[in-house]
Formats: structure tokens, C-alpha cells, sequence
């Protein structure tokens, strides 16, 4: 009787064990990898409901809750112009960045800004990640980052206060905001002074007179308030598409397990290019029924007039491939390799 006690007893110890191990797993899960992402547009901007935060759930899914991702949107955690130096230094995990603010330190990835080159956000999307896919030259300039990445805005128009933009003479005397070297060059030759101003501080420009114009995708407007004061937009100026990359502080990618890593390469790359490349493009619509609503001007650009343009911004695009070539890098490959032809 004493045995047969004494042996319930040790299966009780067996089975109360047994419970403070597995009863309550919980305890013992392992801890989720947890990155700040920060991005510029507004918490309820398209991209930020429709992009980043599609992204962060996709891969908090993949990864069965091992990674969490909280998003920063309207610049809350860094800058965007000093995004990508706050990621190396580890302020934040993954940031959104516009590559043209520091045109000399990309200067592979400024053939994406090139004039005329492309008719979508989805389109200019896909080539940017393909152009950093094939040469290994692009990679180098991030070689401080893992490149999550890249899209794309869709092509840029000219939006102004006071006057339509029907031709380049219109442009003449205008103070216009300008997003890099790239567009400067383009507004210099049509007779505007181009003016850098980080997108967020282009409304106070604009209301103050600062500013007489903007440079931007229809997309954007209506987040960065500049849709309410501008009255006059082109709508197939089709100037250039600008490009954007989404960075991860290195250190914090080689401490993620290699099974993650996977995952989260498989969510990113193109698969995220054409997300955001189609959210972008989406954008439109929305902000263009705003500005028709409130009585706006639509100028389209005639053909003979465009095609001055074309003519005109072609040195920009024989400038990129002469400063590129004179430094090893195949420009005329690369540039083929973008433009399609």
C-alpha cells in the first residue's frame, strides 16, 4: 500500500511538472522582433493605409506574429531628408527615403528621375527594383543598408497659384519647389528658379508666396495640404517620377533569424514595388476630383509643345550617362535598361 501511494505520488510530481512546463506555453514563447518604421505621409494618407501598413500586417502574418511592425507616419520618428542616415545610425529600424535629396550620393539611382521616362508609378516601380537587381553598381551605393525596396511616385506636374502653364514661356520668372538636381535642371531650362523645399513645408511656401508653384504627382496634394492652394494644374506634363527607397538599419537585419529574413525578402522586393507602385497610382483620382470640386483650371499641354520639352531635357539625360561613364559605371546600359529601349 505504502509502494502503490508512494508511486500515485511521484505521477502527481510527474503530471504538475509536466503542467509548468507546457500548461502554460505562453510564459515561455519567444519574444516578437519589434521594428519602428518611419515614413513621411499622414496617418491616413492611401500610402499609409494602403501601403506601409498593408506591408507591416503582411509580413506580421508571414512570420505567425514573430515580427510586429509599428508604423511612424507624418515624419514623427525622423525626417524624411535625414531618414536614411537616422537608420544607419539606428533612431529608426526602416525608414522611407527620397534618394534625389542627396543626388550626389545616388547618382546611379537618379536615372530613375531622368525626364519623360516612364507612364506610371507601377511602371517606374518595377524598373527601379529591377535596375537594382542586375547592377551590382546601385547596390554599392546602399551598401550601409539592406535595401527593403524601392517605388515610385507617378509622373510629376506643374501645379501653380496665380497663373495656367500652357507652354515653358509661362514658366518664366516662377519660384517652383523642386525635389533634386534632377527637376531643378528641368525647370532652370524652361525658364522657372528652382526653389528646394522638403514637401511638408511647401504649404506655408505656397500660402506665403514663397513659392509660386510645385512640381508634384496629383497623389500627394490633398495630404501635404497643397491641393487647397493651388488653382492651376497640368495633366499631361509627364515631367519625371521620382524615386523613393525603404531602407533597414543593417545591424538590426543581421540579428534577425535567416528564416525571417527570408519571409520578410519575399514580402518586400517586387512584391512590394507593385503594391505601392498601384497605391501610388491609385492616389490620383482622389486628389483630382478634390481639385475639380473646387473649381480648378486643367491646362493640357499640346503635342508640338511637348515635344519641344522632350528635345530640350535631352542633354539632362546625355549629362547623366557622361558624369556616370566617367566614373566606370556602364550609363548607357543602365539607362537603356530603364527606358526600355
Amino acid at each position: 500500500m505504502k509502494r502503490e501511494s508512494t508511486f500515485v505520488g511521484w505521477v502527481g510530481v510527474g503530471v504538475c511538472l509536466m503542467l509548468m512546463m507546457f500548461g502554460n506555453v505562453d510564459v515561455y514563447a519567444e519574444e516578437p522582433i519589434k521594428l519602428k518604421l518611419s515614413e513621411a505621409y499622414t496617418a491616413k494618407h492611401y500610402l499609409t493605409t494602403h501601403g506601409y501598413e498593408v506591408w507591416a500586417k503582411k509580413i506580421e502574418e508571414a512570420t505567425k506574429g514573430r515580427v510586429k511592425i509599428s508604423v511612424f507616419a507624418g515624419s514623427t520618428l525622423t525626417k524624411v531628408e535625414e531618414a536614411y542616415d537616422a537608420t544607419v545610425a539606428g533612431v529608426c529600424d526602416i525608414a522611407m527615403y527620397v534618394p534625389a535629396y542627396n543626388a550626389a550620393r545616388f547618382p546611379i539611382s537618379d536615372v530613375i528621375n531622368l525626364p519623360m521616362l516612364f507612364p506610371s508609378a507601377k511602371v517606374a516601380s518595377s524598373k527601379a527594383w529591377q535596375l537594382y537587381k542586375e547592377f551590382p553598381e546601385m547596390k554599392k551605393e546602399y551598401a550601409d543598408v539592406k535595401v527593403l525596396w524601392f517605388y515610385c511616385t507617378p509622373p510629376y506636374e506643374i501645379h501653380t497659384v496665380k497663373k495656367a502653364i500652357n507652354s515653358a514661356a509661362d514658366l518664366k520668372g516662377l519660384q517652383v519647389r523642386t525635389v533634386g538636381p534632377m527637376d531643378a535642371k528641368m525647370l532652370e531650362i524652361m525658364g522657372a528658379t528652382p526653389v528646394a523645399i522638403p514637401m511638408p513645408e511647401a504649404y506655408m511656401s505656397l500660402q506665403k508666396g514663397v513659392l509660386d508653384g510645385i512640381v508634384s504627382p496629383f497623389g500627394p496634394m490633398r495630404a501635404f495640404k497643397t491641393a487647397e492652394v493651388t488653382r492651376f494644374h497640368t495633366t499631361n506634363a509627364s515631367l519625371f517620377s521620382n524615386l523613393f527607397c525603404v531602407v533597414m538599419n543593417l545591424k538590426k537585419w543581421n540579428s534577425i533569424p535567416p528564416e525571417i529574413q527570408k519571409i520578410i525578402d519575399e514580402v518586400s522586393g517586387a512584391s512590394a514595388a507593385d503594391l505601392f507602385g498601384v497605391a501610388f497610382d491609385s492616389t490620383t483620382e482622389g486628389d483630382l476630383n478634390f481639385m475639380k470640386e473646387k473649381g480648378d483650371t486643367f491646362t493640357t499641354i499640346a503635342p508640338d509643345e511637348k515635344q519641344k520639352w522632350a528635345a530640350a531635357f535631352k542633354g539632362i539625360h546625355d549629362k547623366w550617362i557622361k558624369e556616370v561613364s566617367g566614373k566606370g559605371i556602364p550609363g548607357e546600359k543602365i539607362l537603356a535598361t530603364v527606358s526600355g529601349k
